[in-house]
């Protein structure tokens, strides 16, 4: 029997409606004033930001990925809150994002559109002393190696990335993981592998049996939403796999 329980497909090209604002690769740092906007239908920044773009992380197994960064500006070392998930940190202002505000009535102005899908808004934590820290995950859009789902690798890649956040100068050593659904279930994996400097985790609404809470709900198999994690994890701008624990009751 095989050792490597998982399942591979290549990677798609990044799809127009995960495209945001922020989605193409842009290195740098620039101050976003107090009042600035992403777009016109989303909420003014209510204080002065500091915005990183992708910056490079190297990953303990020489793999580079690519974080933004939202913190307030000034001197003061702050803690920082991690959003780990395939989905494109620059999604916040694209289609499919601002499609799900629009199905449960919710205006598109209450976030700022900095924010990662499912994951904390820079315009609320920045104002209250935070920074956000919004990857693009092993595999996703400009990151390389391949993306997996669900999977130790997730734990230890956040492992490394949590630390060298720590060592920044301008972090106070402190940092904590903040979302839903996908990013809270990635937050058990990160969990399990102690970084040092993980000060807490917020983890809501992730499921605890992927086997019978999302591919076999009452004994019923329902293939959908997991071809959909896996479609968004594929999204890449050049050729990688994607890879799903295989559904098995052993497995799972």
């Amino acid at each position: 029997m095989s050792e490597d329980q998982r399942v591979y497909v290549p990677s798609r090209p990044l799809p127009a409606a995960r495209t945001g604002v922020l989605t193409g690769f842009d290195p740098g740092t620039r101050t976003l004033a107090a009042g600035f906007r992403v777009a016109p239908q989303f909420r003014a920044l209510p204080v002065d930001v500091v915005f990183e773009k992708d910056v490079a992380v190297r990953l303990r197994d020489g793999v580079t990925i690519h974080v933004d960064l939202f913190r307030p500006a000034g001197a003061e070392p702050v803690p920082v809150i991690v959003a780990w998930s395939p989905y494109g940190k620059g999604q916040g202002t694209s289609a499919s994002a601002m499609g799900v505000f629009g199905m449960v009535g919710l205006d598109n102005g209450i976030v700022s559109g900095l924010e990662k899908f499912e994951g904390p808004d820079p315009a609320y934590w920045c104002a209250r002393g935070y920074a956000i820290c919004n990857p693009d995950v092993r595999g996703v859009v400009d990151s390389e190696g391949d993306s997996v789902l669900w999977d130790r690798q997730e734990g230890r890649d956040c492992h490394d990335v949590i630390e060298w956040l720590a060592q920044q100068a301008w972090c106070s050593g402190k940092v904590g993981m903040s979302g839903t659904s996908y990013l809270a279930v990635s937050q058990w994996f990160t969990a399990a592998e102690q970084p040092p400097h993980l000060a807490a985790i917020n983890p809501w609404e992730g499921v605890s049996d992927v086997y019978r809470d999302l591919v076999m709900r009452g004994g019923m198999p329902d293939t959908g939403f997991a071809r959909q994690l896996q479609e968004a994890a594929s999204s890449a701008r050049t050729g990688r796999r994607t890879s799903s624990p295989k559904c098995s009751a052993t497995r799972w």
